[in-house]
């Protein structure tokens, strides 16, 4: 029991002390790579700060509309408690990988409700275009998890990454890798899949008309997601080096998690937004590559 509550706490302050820090080091990457020199790695913690210390203006009496930035951040937190992150998942007995899904699924939900209950026409059409991706990608990253899930002969993420780890990887595992790594990029809201909050298009989407504590809400709720996304996928792709001690896992966890932060970073650095119904067909394609993943895994290959 002890355990469970100091690798819960160790899970909750890694996402929510490191996430805006990875959010940095993305952000002077992205600068690097267009040739400026791009805001302090720490600007993250400093936003986040200045708009917790400014007013909370609410443009909505309705309550779903308040509660939305809160219930992004519940889910997100709620899922940090499933993925193991160096040590195994404080919550791996309540749920598997599918419940990891479901509560990430939750989160989403909660910008789409953020959408769905303001004023303005940027929010619903932003509200419109998560719920269309969300739909298009979440089908994507459940079959490429039980792709691996398939493969380790369990949903358990921890028994995932040691089984993986132990048994090498394999075709279908290379396909379902690279499935899960398409379906996190736009979980992750990032380009070229960023259409639901698209600033140049519909300034900020859901977010449009949050600002202060809320909006800061919102901002940290989506760094702790990529972190938790991040952290899924390293686990899918195994617990390397194969029967390392706790302490080394628990120490390789954040290198693992930037890693998969950065490849996003340049992904999105490196690609234009994609219209929403581009995404979709996108995703229709990868789709299909995370369903021949499953089947080939099915197959023993």
């Amino acid at each position: 029991m002890i355990a469970s509550l100091l690798t819960a706490f160790y899970n909750l302050a890694f996402v929510l002390l490191f996430a805006p820090l990875y959010a940095g080091i993305n952000r002077k990457i992205r600068a690097r790579v267009h040739s400026r020199q791009g805001p302090p790695v720490l600007q993250p913690y400093r936003d986040i700060l200045k708009l917790m210390g400014k007013e909370d203006c609410q443009v909505s009496d309705d309550r779903i509309h308040r509660l939305a930035p809160y219930l992004v951040m519940t889910g997100a937190l709620a899922a940090a408690l499933l993925v193991p992150m160096g040590f195994r998942a404080p919550l791996a007995f309540a749920g598997d990988g599918l419940v990891l899904i479901y509560l990430l699924t939750f989160s989403a939900i909660g910008t789409v409700l953020a959408g769905l209950s303001s004023r303005s026409p940027f929010a619903g059409a932003g509200a419109s275009r998560e719920i269309m991706l969300l739909l298009a990608v979440e089908p994507v990253l459940a079959a490429a998890f039980f792709t691996f899930g398939t493969r380790a002969g369990s949903l358990g993420l921890a028994e995932i990454a040691t089984g993986v780890a132990q048994a090498g990887f394999a075709p279908s595992l290379l396909v379902g890798a690279l499935a899960a790594f398409l379906a996190i990029q736009a979980e992750s809201a990032k380009l070229p899949f960023d259409v639901a909050e698209a600033e140049t298009e519909i300034i900020g989407g859901p977010y449009v008309e949050y600002s202060g504590p809320s909006l800061a809400a919102f901002e940290w709720a989506l760094m702790v997601r990529r972190v938790v996304l991040a952290s899924f996928l390293v686990a899918l792709l195994g617990a390397w080096p194969a029967g390392a001690p706790v302490w080394l896992s628990a120490l390789l966890h954040p290198i693992k998690v930037l890693v998969v932060l950065v490849l996003t970073e340049l992904v999105a650095v490196l690609s234009p937004r994609l219209r929403i119904r581009q995404a979709i067909r996108f995703y229709e394609g990868a789709g299909l590559l995370a369903v021949a993943g499953f089947l080939v895994a099915i197959f023993g290959f």
